[in-house]
């Protein structure tokens, strides 16, 4: 019989987990989409309500429950999920506070030498507008908000997004040197305890041509990253992801789960990073999770039971690239917009859904706005795969359809 679970989050990244998982487990899921709806049964209970998801789960006999909703690790959903002897992949809202608090991030990062950005923390505006009077262009404005990095480039910009900041009564602020180089994200899988890499890309957020234009969640990506050295990838773990685990447990909250880092390459090959995610980019999904050659029930199941280090020495990755690419409407309007041309797809590639995709009468997708698809081709070298996954998005088309072109083209 196959197993059941229950995946919280229904970002393209939720999407890419449930459609992967689909293939030999019974897929449940909050929230919901049309898309999602395809092949995983609907949960109608909210995320920020981990006591109804616990009686869900008892009622429906669910083996595992894996979280990327931000909103349900925030409302501590593994601590209640642990004291009710429910098995779930997903860090306590303790130990994600190092993901969702940048500011305190930067802070952890400074106390243990992690190479990181220069930064400034400020409640107060004055304060904030002061210490940028004399700081060269550009740098960095963020928040606690998800993906509220903005570049600065003038005096005016500076003012305006800083005052917006403190009128919107953030309570802090967070002001960091831009660094000049190649992003990546690195992601490890761990127990809380210990850790195992499982994949890298190399990420692509500007939403123009030659990283212009503002920055987003991400338009594209090519995984693994190719210009990460194993050095790097030592580097990675022995000096930032487990100094990070060991502060997290020294602080009584063990972390459990995905623990993504954010970074800059330089060009002299210095890595900055940047902050920690919690899972897979939206962009990145895809291509790490189709790499992964596991069994993602029981590697995940192993670090929510306490086994991963005795059940797990490596986790086997393909030999193979994937570049992924972000289709979006430049529509400003919810009117009808059908995607044509899915069907057209070569079978191997692998189509991501935003869950703002909805069903017409016709059984067509229609996008209500922004984000729509994400495609992923497969080569042996990266730039094969980005003229594949060019190739495929020719074949998609619905009004406003724009993406970058300049993904890979080396």
């Amino acid at each position: 019989m196959n197993k059941k679970i229950l995946i919280v989050g229904n970002d393209a990244n939720a999407y890419a987990l449930a459609k992967k998982m689909s293939e030999n487990c019974e897929v449940f899921i909050t929230p919901s989409s049309d898309a999602l709806k395809e092949f995983t049964t609907y949960v109608d209970i909210r995320e920020n309500k981990p006591e109804e998801l616990i009686d869900f789960v008892l009622e429906n006999g669910i083996d595992l429950t894996i979280v990327i909703s931000e909103t349900a690790i925030k409302s501590d959903i593994a601590s209640i999920f642990a004291k009710n002897n429910q098995q779930i992949f997903a860090p306590t809202a303790k130990a994600a506070d190092i993901i969702f608090n940048k500011p305190q991030a930067k802070k952890v990062f400074y106390k243990l030498k992690i190479p990181t950005p220069k930064f400034g923390i400020f409640e107060k505006e004055s304060m904030a507008l002061d210490y940028i009077k004399n700081k060269s262009f550009p740098y960095v404005i963020k928040t606690c908000d998800k993906n509220s990095a903005t570049v600065i480039t003038s005096d005016k910009t500076a003012k305006i997004i800083t005052n917006s900041i403190f009128i919107e009564k953030n309570n802090k602020i967070l002001i960091e040197d831009f660094v000049y180089g190649t992003p990546f994200s690195y992601y490890a899988i761990t127990d809380g305890y210990k850790a195992l890499p499982v994949g890298s890309s190399i990420n692509f957020r500007y939403s123009l041509d030659g990283d212009g234009g503002q920055l987003t969640d991400g338009m594209a990506s090519c995984v693994p990253n190719y210009k990460l050295s194993v050095d790097d990838e030592y580097f990675l773990m022995d000096n930032i992801v487990y100094p990070l685990l060991d502060y997290m447990h020294n602080g009584g909250s063990p972390y459990t789960g995905i623990l993504g880092l954010d970074g800059i390459k330089t060009d002299d090959d210095r890595l900055f990073i940047l902050g920690c995610t919690n899972f897979f980019q939206n962009a990145d999904s895809a291509g790490i999770i189709e790499n992964i050659n596991e069994n993602l029930y029981a590697l995940f199941e192993s670090c929510a039971i306490g086994s991963f280090s005795d059940e797990f020495d490596s986790v086997f990755i393909n030999n193979k690239y994937a570049v992924s690419l972000v289709l979006k409407s430049t529509l400003k309007t919810n009117d009808k917009n059908s995607i044509r041309g899915l069907d057209n797809l070569d079978e191997n590639t692998v189509v991501t859904m935003f869950p703002n995709l909805i069903k017409n009468k016709y059984l067509e997708y229609e996008i209500n706005n922004n984000s729509a698809i994400v495609l992923t081709s497969f080569a042996p070298t990266p730039a094969t795969a980005s003229e594949r996954v060019y190739s495929e998005a020719e074949s998609i088309n619905f009004a406003g359809k724009f993406y970058r072109n300049d993904i890979c083209k080396i």
